[in-house]
């Protein structure tokens, strides 16, 4: 099945919408706090709904935009749930690519547990779904650390493409980490000297 490059339809009567315009979902990324990709000033014309906007990044030929599930999920925990139901509504690319970042997010969220606490208030703990189903590590182990790794090798050989994925799991943790502490600094009481 072909799509055009530039698909925009929106929801209607519950029927998933495609959205491939990058402004369009780094829009909707923002408005749920997901503020460090390009343009800054994206604008949202029409809200997107949680479901669809997993599925559209998911899916989309982006990687930047893919990998934002990762600080999507970090933020916003209450996602969670929505993997299950869309892992079967993809096709198998992206079912794969939503999975890999989500798991990435379980892993990271135990690795990155006080850092996120300083920022975040109530920090609602991502349920590990995968790591028994995908042979990885539990979350616990290590803190994260040692299934992080083993997702990256194991979402290496799932892709035809040759890219570090630990990096960028890794990246998208520090860049969502800058973007929290410069949120808080743009919050502090200006210093009296």
């Amino acid at each position: 099945m072909q799509r055009p490059s530039r698909c925009r339809t929106f929801e209607r009567n519950n029927a998933m919408f495609l959205v491939d315009d990058r402004e369009t979902l780094v829009a909707a990324l923002r408005a749920r706090g997901v503020d460090y990709l390009t343009p800054s000033d994206a604008r949202l014309n029409q809200m997107i709904d949680d479901e669809a906007l997993l599925n559209n990044l998911a899916r989309h030929p982006e990687a930047r935009l893919r990998q934002a599930l990762i600080a999507l999920f970090l933020l916003q925990p209450q996602l969670a749930p929505l993997v299950l139901r869309l892992r079967s509504d993809l096709q198998a690319e992206a079912a794969r690519e939503l999975l890999a970042y989500y798991t990435a997010a379980v892993y990271l969220q135990h690795m990155w547990r006080t850092r996120l606490q300083r920022y975040l208030e109530n920090v609602q703990e991502l349920p590990d779904y995968f790591s028994a189903e995908l042979g990885l590590p539990q979350p616990h182990e290590e803190h994260g650390k040692a299934g992080l790794h083993v997702l990256a090798d194991w979402h290496a050989r799932q892709s035809s493409y040759c890219f570090n994925h630990l990096s960028a799991y890794e990246g998208v943790a520090e860049l969502l980490f800058q973007t929290l502490k410069l949120r808080r600094k743009q919050h502090e009481p200006a210093r009296q000297s």
